[in-house]
């Protein structure tokens, strides 16, 4: 008999933030393109990925941040091909997320702060300017400047509500999911 990974009420909740950060993709984001082609898209898709990684680890994350990155695209208006990498990095804010919980569940605003920080740095600003430019040949000089400061803005941002949501989500789950115990 195969052991399952995940129970279904975790399944149910990964669900849920998948569609939550679907919605936020296709209909709750801003794309700017000040040098006429889309270079920046200022978005709450990370925070229900984060809390996945965040609540249930780093495979959790991930599962969501794919999931709901995928489903957002066709969800909304395509200016362009489906590409996974974008996927694969909105992944990976989920697997950041779930590394910094995965040996203590403690909430700090360092710890939230950091963990926005290198999910910023590692996905929205080096891997996907990295994409634009290897796929759409837009100039890394055109790139950085806007997605630095796009970044900036996003990092406070996370860092608050991820903060207020693991506070306020943190009893709900162990209430009725029994996710994220303490661990010291």
């Amino acid at each position: 008999m195969q052991k399952n990974i995940f129970k279904l009420r975790t399944l149910i909740i990964m669900a849920l933030l998948a569609a939550l950060g679907a919605v936020f993709s296709a209909y709750l984001s801003l794309e700017l393109a000040p040098t006429g082609f889309k270079t920046v898209e200022v978005s709450l898709t990370p925070i229900p990925v984060m809390l996945a990684g965040i609540f249930f680890g780093p495979l959790a994350g991930g599962i969501v941040g794919f999931v709901s990155d995928t489903a957002g695209f066709f969800l909304g208006v395509q200016h362009s091909a489906y590409n996974p990498v974008f996927s694969i990095t909105m992944a990976l804010f989920g697997v950041i997320a779930g590394l910094f919980y995965l040996r203590s569940k403690k909430n700090s605003i360092w710890k939230v702060t950091a963990l926005s920080a290198t999910a910023q740095i590692v996905c929205s600003v080096v891997l996907n300017t990295l994409a634009i430019w290897l796929f759409y040949g837009v100039p890394l000089m055109v790139l950085l400047p806007t997605r630095l400061v796009a970044a900036a803005i996003e990092l406070p941002v996370y860092a608050w509500l991820l903060m207020m949501l693991v506070a306020a989500l943190k009893p709900v789950l162990r209430r009725y999911g029994g996710a994220m115990q303490d661990k010291e």
